[in-house]
């Protein structure tokens, strides 16, 4: 009754903390990344008829580095132009040689860790940039994956734009270093899940772009196809499994748990079987004498013996045996 009971409350831990895993795994595996600041900057016909789209971010203080980053892109992306992470040491960008890139829900999933705070990917776009004659339409449109603590985005006007309008109005306009307009716009806090988009047009009668063809502004960084899919950077597998590897674990430990308490409890059970008490020794009777026929009784007396035991007398004129105290007879 006992080993029931206890199995019964084994079985009920072991499923309670298997729910647990189970709810809070997805949660360790999915848990995204949060970020001080990101600014996206949109470059139409930059180098390429196409709008060129540059994220650049830093990850919030008190997150672990390596972090792991989560971006969702137009379906049409084919791949990311350029992945990679700042040195602060040398103040360059270092590329990240692994990323992974895969179909998801509104999109393509880029994902990827950063060794460094600062990060940066670039890809370019066919679809949010459409051209009819001299008109230009830009449609642009960003969901966070995770908590931005300040948004910017900077929209570079190309060379020769002209009636150039927007929606939002941009918070401010500067002139760069290459002399072309940049458009600025504060979006302030986006919480995870929180979206934000931006609508502009101009005009522009040449088609050329604003600087030399094909000059990347950043390093380029080709994925690492495996299987027809992007090989996962290290971390990201090991993130994005945390909840399932910790209820492989915990289903291993109970489960040796478990057949460990079975063993032992089955050690206990078994019991010897009871020893039977020896029964005493039975003395063996002595066999009584044989009575001796009167014949051989007449004769003893006769020889001067006790009838009785065989003794001797010790004189012929003893009336009773000294062993046994026989009378003696006479005839």
């Amino acid at each position: 009754m006992q080993a029931k009971t206890a199995c019964a409350l084994i079985y009920r831990l072991l499923l309670s903390l298997v729910l647990a895993a189970l709810l809070a795994g997805p949660a360790l595996a999915q848990s995204p990344t949060p970020l001080s600041d990101l600014t996206i900057r949109l470059w139409p016909e930059y180098d390429r008829p196409q709008l060129l789209v540059i994220f650049h971010g830093t990850v919030a203080e008190g997150v672990a580095l390596p972090a792991t980053l989560s971006f969702t892109l137009p379906a049409d992306i084919q791949t990311p132009h350029a992945v990679a992470s700042l040195d602060e040491t040398s103040g360059t960008l270092v590329n990240i040689e692994a990323y992974n890139f895969v179909a998801g829900t509104g999109g393509k999933v880029l994902s990827f860790a950063t060794p460094g705070r600062q990060f940066q990917f670039e890809y370019y776009s066919d679809t949010m940039l459409t051209t009819s004659g001299d008109q230009r339409q830009l449609n642009f449109s960003f969901t966070a994956s995770a908590d931005v603590a300040q948004l910017n985005i900077e929209l570079q006007q190309p060379t020769a734009a002209q009636s150039f309008t927007s929606t939002p109005q941009p918070s401010a306009t500067q002139v760069n270093s290459s002399g072309l307009p940049v458009a600025q716009y504060d979006a302030g806090h986006l919480a995870a899940g929180g979206s934000y988009s931006l609508q502009a047009s101009y005009t522009r009668s040449s088609n050329a772009p604003s600087v030399g063809v094909n000059i990347p502004s950043s390093p380029q960084v080709p994925p690492v196809e495996v299987g027809g899919g992007a090989l996962a950077a290290p971390g990201v597998w090991l993130r994005e499994n945390l909840g399932l590897i910790f209820v492989v674990a915990g289903l291993l430990l109970l489960t040796g748990a478990l057949v460990y308490w079975f063993w032992s409890r089955r050690a206990e059970v078994v019991m010897e079987p009871p020893r039977q008490a020896p029964s005493p020794r039975k003395r063996p009777r002595a066999a009584p004498r044989p009575a001796r026929p009167p014949a051989e009784d007449q004769a003893r007396a006769l020889a001067g013996y006790c009838h009785r035991c065989g003794a001797p007398f010790r004189d012929d004129e003893a009336r009773f045996c000294y062993s046994c105290g026989a009378e003696r007879r006479s005839d």
